[in-house]
């Protein structure tokens, strides 16, 4: 545990870690400081086949937590941790939260965003799952939150432009979600950002979506979801893109 902790604070998180395990919940320290606590998710048997070992995503979130923040990385701070559970600051409104329930000129967000993935494929590293969910921002800065599919290493080129395309999708499928008068832009935005900061990386994501072209026709065919009616426009930006 971290000794910056107030007596007051660590009685709080010792009350949050006797109640019944949460994935994350919010708690407020003493400061007014908000701050959310991770604790390994309880999975019933359903979701242990669909999601696997809860543990082993807390220990690979914890690790990139570390990994990536020892290296100037834009990630989430770890404030205190303990066997099954560590406590990150809030950082702000996630882009998804942004892009949804717009209540301002957005554009400098979405910059930062797409700059923070690609200072951390420049660095050699992949987030795993870069959807726009998993970025926070504070007015000042854009960092990466749930690290759950974290691999330690390097990662190849290959990696780090699927981690681009995740990303891609992720901001053309909430971009689908009704009522969004500003999401293209944004989304716009944050492609043109990453392509400028990281062209040899969109360029190896563009040669992964031509060979991915097929899908295109298989997602029309499998429902109408964003998620799947997002795969056909993700694969055709890259694609038109390319260079």
């Amino acid at each position: 545990m971290a000794t910056s902790l107030t007596q007051d604070d660590q009685t709080l998180l010792f009350q949050a870690l006797s109640d019944k395990a949460q994935r994350v919940r919010p708690l407020i320290l003493s400061a007014g400081q908000k701050v959310w606590l991770k604790q390994v998710e309880n999975l019933s048997l359903r979701l242990k086949l669909q999601k696997g070992s809860a543990a082993a995503a807390f220990l690979r979130e914890r690790n990139g937590l570390h990994i990536m923040g020892r290296l100037g990385l834009p990630v989430a701070p770890i404030l205190a941790e303990g066997e099954d559970w560590f406590m990150t600051p809030d950082l702000g409104l996630t882009l998804r939260r942004l892009m949804w329930h717009p209540t301002a000129d957005n554009t400098a967000a979405f910059k930062a965003g797409a700059l923070a993935l690609a200072k951390l494929h420049l660095a050699g590293h992949r987030h795993g799952r870069p959807a726009i969910r998993d970025i926070c921002w504070d007015g000042n800065a854009a960092r990466f939150i749930d690290l759950e599919r974290f691999k330690p290493g390097k990662a190849s080129l290959n990696a780090r432009a699927v981690d681009l395309i995740i990303f891609v999708h992720s901001l053309y499928a909430d971009a689908l979600k009704p009522g969004c008068a500003s999401a293209s832009a944004n989304r716009d935005t944050a492609l043109a950002t990453y392509r400028r900061a990281a062209p040899e990386i969109w360029a190896r994501a563009a040669q992964i979506a031509s060979w991915l072209r097929w899908l295109a026709p298989l997602a029309r065919l499998a429902g109408s979801g964003r998620e799947m009616r997002a795969i056909a426009p993700t694969l055709a930006v890259l694609r038109a893109r390319q260079g």
